[in-house]
């Protein structure tokens, strides 16, 4: 799996991630590893991505 960066969508189960607060902003933690799939926003076309 290539490395995940800020803005791109990810899928994973639901209870592989928990959900905590830093000054104030809600924030997911999830492990890399647990992550099904991962699509960058820069796609070429407007259809077609599927994850």
């Amino acid at each position: 799996m290539r490395t995940v960066k800020a803005g791109d969508r990810v899928l994973l189960a639901p209870e592989d991630q928990y959900e905590v607060e830093i000054a104030g902003v809600g924030h997911l933690v999830m492990r890399e590893r647990d992550l099904h799939a991962v699509a960058s926003e820069a796609t070429q076309h407007g259809t077609g991505l599927y994850l």
